[in-house]
């Protein structure tokens, strides 16, 4: 029995750059935290309650829970809830106490410096609620006062994700002015360093690969070859392996040439490829992914799951390009002339020829 051999190329867009640490697209996620607060500028108002003859306790535990939104690889939204403490003012005749907590609102940007390791910064407002109890001597008129308001919070820190779904985050976070001279007598500052956990719903499983992966694969006389090419860069966005919109219907197109060879007796083999731009672990584990995002959209639209795959990922190696971009210096321009060399090739031997048209590029555009 003949069998034939189609060869598939696909030009990807995207630049090669870092795993992100950051959840998948459109996820929720869920966390804690704990760390050390501290008030910053915290005298009392003493013509308030008289109260400031002892040592201010500004160090205290603090504590948080956060529910965030993923929009984006870069951008995220988070409402939270935040313990500053309580701080005590202990004299030897004057002696009271403030505390505060509040729920916050934030837009959180992240960015990749390491694998599975981001840096970020959270920006918001925080709603506060704080009470300030205090008395001069043991018969007078203990005084209590509470307020609520909004105060303005920054923050930065990193995040590491543990595996897919769990990740820990080291964040310090400033609030300013929580609470209010006139009203209760006080108006501290707040820097609150923290350890939290987050668990992200609705993670991809990591690609399975197989356990020895063939990178070239001896065939017998093929009765005929199509190639394909996409000469766009539509399947995958910058710096993702989730297939587009429009890279899904650019691959049903695709699979409609495909379904006409039988490759239920034969095998499929998927192989992604970089350019040189970035690091090789990098670039490695990139075409990796996005050949396995190809090679599951193939099994999704009808080729058997036990059909043998292939699916591997070459990073930088074998340049289509070759020398042609050496000289090229400026950093956009060199994206561009690598472009060939970002693709996935696809190979798929049938046991039967039903294609008859010439060799051609099937999509204009």
């Amino acid at each position: 029995m003949k069998k034939t051999t189609i060869a598939v190329a696909v030009a990807f867009s995207g630049l090669t750059t870092l795993v992100q640490a950051a959840p998948k697209d459109d996820t929720w996620y869920l966390g804690s935290k704990l760390g050390w607060s501290r008030y910053a500028s915290t005298g009392m108002k003493n013509d308030y309650i008289g109260i400031g003859d002892g040592p201010t306790h500004k160090n205290q535990i603090g504590a948080g829970a956060f529910l965030g939104y993923q929009a984006n690889q870069y951008l995220g939204f988070e409402l939270g809830s935040d313990w500053f403490g309580r701080m005590p003012y202990k004299g030897d005749t004057k002696n009271g106490a403030f505390k505060a907590y509040g729920v916050q609102i934030g837009a959180k940007l992240n960015y990749p410096i390491a694998e599975d390791l981001d840096i970020y910064t959270r920006l918001g407002g925080v709603v506060w609620k704080a009470k300030t109890k205090g008395y001069t001597s043991p018969e007078a008129k203990r005084l209590s006062e509470n307020d609520t308001g909004v105060s303005p919070f920054a923050a930065v820190g990193l995040e590491y994700a543990l595996t897919e779904n769990w990740a820990t985050r080291f964040d310090y976070q400033w609030t300013r002015k929580i609470g209010n001279f006139d009203s209760i007598g006080a108006a501290p500052n707040n820097g609150m360093l923290s350890i939290g956990v987050s668990y992200r719903f609705n993670q991809e499983k990591p690609p399975e690969i197989l356990p020895e992966p063939v990178t070239k694969i001896d065939l017998e006389p093929v009765a005929q070859t199509q190639h394909f090419e996409l000469k766009s860069d539509v399947l995958f966005g910058f710096n993702q392996w989730t297939l587009k919109k429009e890279g899904g219907e650019e691959l049903n197109k695709l699979y409609s040439k495909l379904a006409n060879v039988n490759p239920q007796e034969g095998s499929v083999t998927v192989l992604g490829f970089s350019d040189r731009i970035g690091g090789d672990k990098y670039n490695q584990l990139l075409s990796q992914k996005r050949a396995q995002s190809v090679a599951d959209y193939l099994i999704s639209k009808g080729i058997s799951s036990d059909t043998p795959f292939v699916i591997k990922g070459l990073g930088k190696s074998n340049p289509v390009t070759g020398s042609k971009c050496n000289e090229v210096k400026k950093r956009l321009e060199l994206v561009n002339c690598l472009a060939p060399d970002r693709r996935v090739d696809v190979k798929v031997t049938g046991n039967k020829v039903v294609i008859t048209q010439p060799a051609e590029s099937v999509f204009n555009y």
